[in-house]
């Protein structure tokens, strides 16, 4: 390893992350004595905190209009969250979907799409993404979590224009979407 970390403070934690600040050193002497990082609680070994899922019903790909405090406004975003310990990542996407959305997917139909680095400089953690094909309602949308306003289907051609025009922002979501396009999965 080219960095030493000389010190860890925990600055901050609440149910899901704690955030640090360290005092690194790279071989040739440079450092940097409060280098922060957000570090999720529950993750695999490979440092996978959370799924990201996108539904396609009827043809259409699902997105979520979510209210997001950090940069104060609304984006479209797939579903997504982080993983409960012990579960398995399949499973957290399908949970996920289920919760955000209330549609469901056969297992047979959830297919990964790889792993991303969400913000490599300042979080140790990894999203895993997922698009699920075939959905169905199976209970109505309810925007229970903070934040959800609506739930909406889009053409594949809607959702080009959309991350075009810079209205998709998130990155998991704009990946799946790209990496969906470029594969040999029929939607």
């Amino acid at each position: 390893m080219d960095i030493t970390l000389h010190k860890r403070i925990l600055i901050f934690e609440n149910s899901k992350n704690e955030v640090f600040s360290d005092y690194i050193e790279w071989k040739d002497g440079q450092s940097v004595p409060d280098y922060l990082v957000v570090a999720p609680k529950v993750k695999t070994k490979d440092l996978v905190t959370g799924v990201s899922i996108l539904p396609i019903f009827e043809g259409k790909l699902g997105l979520i209009k979510v209210y997001r405090h950090a940069i104060a406004d609304f984006v479209w975003e797939v579903p997504r969250g982080f993983i409960d310990e012990g579960e398995s990542l399949l499973t957290a996407s399908r949970r996920e979907l289920k919760e955000e959305t209330g549609l469901g997917c056969k297992e047979e139909n959830v297919h990964s799409m790889g792993t991303i680095a969400p913000e490599a400089g300042t979080m140790a953690a990894r999203v895993h993404l997922f698009v699920a094909l075939n959905c169905v309602q199976e209970t109505p949308y309810n925007a229970e979590e903070l934040g959800h306003q609506e739930l909406r289907f889009f053409s594949s051609s809607e959702i080009a224009e959309m991350a075009e025009n810079s209205e998709i922002q998130d990155p998991g979501t704009l990946i799946i979407y790209y990496k969906l396009c470029a594969s040999t999965i029929s939607f």
